[in-house]
């Protein structure tokens, strides 16, 4: 996904279809949900009046039926009227009404004494006894009373009583009429309407009838509030719509139910034809973005390919775009520009050249080798005496040079490795090629290459072929180690005369005589203990000194070789003190030769400490390895001279005279043998500390 990238053309589009479709999206599902939430409140008004305009169906029919009941007791408490006439006004109500289907005076008693029927209704039957009816008892106590709807072999029926002085009227009303109408009321493309009573019972519905279903959610909500209300809801696995609403005269309650696909079917075709419509207008909108993006992109591509091959030399090239807006007078400017760049870069060209010429005839003409190379190891340039120097042949610019390096030329090819990865470093290193006499040694140096503005190209390096040093530092070598060898004999012999004389062998000697015996002895030593300095220090390079190792306490030698200094530091004026370990660590070596290593660098760190210095050798360890470091105040030296102070006759600039300037190459020579490291750190003005370390005897320390 990181390779991913995104032209201009591809950003511009999507910022205009961003600009374009987002507000139109955002309007678009607000309208859809504004729509959604009207049409829903519509449907839902028309299911509540659907059952409120039911429920006054039934509210208007038990009104007239009260009405007609009202009329027939009042007819009935005529006291004054014949019995005849009563009778006959009875009788012509009821045959006159559509849905009483009989009426009966009933005695206290509970036993009907006259009875009238609706012949359009029901067939005359016996007289009846009601006296165990809930509607008798209500009435027999002085309350009119209905009962329950119940169905007879004529239809749905319901009972009524009402008292009429001494006289109980007892009348049957058919409500096949009203449940029909209720149960034929459609809803919506396929709702219903039920009629509910007060217990949750449906008594008319195209279903069953007088089945109680509290557990409906239009149910359960009308018997918990008995008030008017609407909500979707899904029972037996089914998404329905529906309303309810109070037939208050009798308690009932009349439903609508419609499924939730019929009733908010124009819901659907809104959200689908709204859809369509936003698909189109996105269509439109990426169209019209695409065609405008277009315009805009496709002079920027050119001035994007007349830029490129600007860049790549062609300043021919020039751009067409005959647009009057700011592009066209940005195209105006670049073919300007490059015209000046044309002019510009013919008036140059011969004098880069010029230039260029003369930087590599210098480069090519110094005596040292020079490899220019990036920090990817490719060759940036190379002269003739590097490949010389390092014994390659045709190096070429854009190779690496790693490629030339895979035939034994390992110390070369680590070199270059340790360059590229210290980078902003100077690195120092010589290098041996071949064997014998005919040996050849080179001197490599490194520095990183900046411009002017401090951007980094690569790194430098130069190789000085070092092989006649090198030879005359044989010769040299061997020289001194033959004046050497040759002089330690009579030096032994003088030695011997001197302390012969000494002990006034050949006679006495005066005061004077003596003085100057001592100080020709204490010369002579000296002169013998560069001598061995010499000698020892051609042994260990040669390898012909063997170290007796046995397992020595770090702490032992450093003190001897305290102990033993602590009267130059006195005469000198110099504080000497050590810093050791409660416990000793231990070491596998020569004791002699490494306590020889810490008298070397303390005497030297005495000799280059001024009056009232300090000299501390600290004993520390770590897990695999003893660490001793001689650390001075003295006057120090640069940071690039603490890794050639270990080469032989090495003298610092103002260094004090004495001494054959081999110490530290002997202490180095025996630290290597023993399978340790030794180096120093130090900064002019800042004091000196050499450190050396031997790995630990295995067996663990001791005190």
């Amino acid at each position: 996904m990181k390779n991913i990238r995104l032209g201009f053309f591809a950003k511009f589009l999507a910022a205009l279809a961003g600009i374009s479709l987002v507000p139109l999206l955002f309007m678009g599902i607000r309208l859809i949900d504004i729509n959604r939430i009207t049409l829903k409140r519509m449907v839902m008004e028309q299911h509540i009046s659907a059952a409120s305009g039911a429920a006054y169906k039934v509210d208007s029919y038990f009104d007239s039926l009260s009405k007609s009941l009202i009329f027939i007791t009042q007819s009935q408490s005529l006291k004054t009227l014949p019995e005849a006439s009563r009778t006959q006004m009875l009788k012509a109500l009821i045959s006159s009404s559509g849905s009483i289907e009989s009426a009966a005076l009933l005695s206290l008693s509970g036993r009907e004494k006259i009875k009238f029927y609706n012949p359009s209704l029901t067939e005359d039957s016996p007289l009846v006894d009601y006296s165990r009816t809930d509607e008798f008892k209500a009435a027999l106590a002085g309350s009119p009373a209905a009962g329950k709807p119940y169905i007879s072999r004529d239809g749905v029926r319901i009972n009524a009583a009402y008292p009429t002085g001494d006289e109980i009227l007892f009348i049957t009303a058919s409500l096949d009429d009203l449940f029909s109408e209720i149960a034929n009321t459609r809803v919506g493309r396929a709702g219903r309407a039920a009629l509910i009573d007060g217990e949750g019972r449906i008594l008319s519905s195209r279903g069953e009838i007088f089945k109680s279903v509290r557990a409906h959610p239009l149910i359960s909500d009308f018997l918990s509030s008995h008030s008017r209300g609407a909500r979707d809801f899904v029972i037996d696995g089914s998404k329905m719509s529906g309303a309810y609403a109070p037939a208050k005269i009798m308690g009932w309650a009349v439903i609508v139910e419609e499924p939730y696909a019929d009733a908010y079917y124009s819901l659907f075709l809104m959200k689908r034809n709204a859809a369509l419509w936003l698909l189109a207008a996105a269509l439109a909108a990426l169209t019209g973005a695409f065609f405008a993006a277009k315009s805009v992109t496709k002079p920027v591509r050119e001035l994007i390919s007349a830029a490129s091959g600007i860049a790549s030399g062609d300043f021919s090239r020039g751009v067409r775009i005959s647009s009057r807006d700011e592009i066209g007078e940005l195209a105006k400017t670049f073919n300007k520009m490059s015209v000046r760049l044309k002019e510009y870069n013919e008036m140059q060209i011969d004098k880069i050249i010029a230039e260029r010429t003369k930087t590599k005839a210098v480069i090519f003409s110094i005596f040292d080798g020079l490899i220019l190379t990036d920090y990817d190891g490719k060759i940036l340039l190379a002269n003739e005496q590097a490949e010389r120097i390092l014994g390659l042949s045709a190096l070429k610019e854009g190779d690496h040079i790693f490629d030339y390096l895979k035939n034994g030329k390992s110390g070369l090819k680590n070199f270059f490795d340790e360059v590229a990865q210290n980078r902003d470093k100077n690195i120092v290193r010589e290098f041996s090629f071949g064997a014998g006499a005919g040996a050849a040694f080179a001197k490599a140096q490194t520095a990183p290459v900046r411009t002017e503005d401090g951007r980094a190209l690569g790194t430098v390096t130069v190789f000085r072929d070092i092989s006649l040093e090198k030879e005359i530092d044989g010769m040299k070598e061997f020289f001194m180690q033959a004046i050497a060898h040759d002089l330690r004999n009579p030096l032994t012999s003088i030695s011997g005369f001197i302390d012969l004389m000494g002990m006034k062998s050949a006679g006495s000697l005066s005061e004077k005589q003596q003085h100057y015996l001592s100080a020709m002895g204490r010369e002579t030593g000296r002169l013998q203990t560069m001598i061995n300095d010499i000698l020892d220090a051609a042994k260990l390079e040669a390898g012909k000194m063997t170290p007796v190792i046995k397992s020595v306490p770090v702490n032992f030698l450093v003190a001897n070789a305290v102990e033993g200094l602590s009267g130059m530091a006195v005469k000198k004026g110099v504080e000497l003190k050590s810093e050791m370990l409660p416990i000793s660590p231990k070491i596998n070596a020569d004791g002699e030769l490494i306590q020889r290593v810490i008298v070397n660098l303390i005497a030297n760190a005495l000799k280059y400490t001024p009056k009232g210095g300090r000299v501390i050798v600290k004993v520390s360890e770590n897990p695999h390895s003893a660490r001793v470091e001689v650390k001075d105040t003295g006057q120090g030296m640069p940071p690039e001279s603490c890794e050639k102070i270990f080469d032989k006759f090495q003298r610092l600039p103002g260094a004090l005279s004495g001494g054959t300037g081999i110490g530290l190459t002997i202490s180095r020579e025996i630290v290597k043998a023993h399978g340790g490291k030794i180096w120093a750190e130090s900064e002019l003005g800042s004091g000196s500390n050499f450190i050396f370390e031997i790995a630990k005897n295995p067996e663990g320390d001791g005190a």
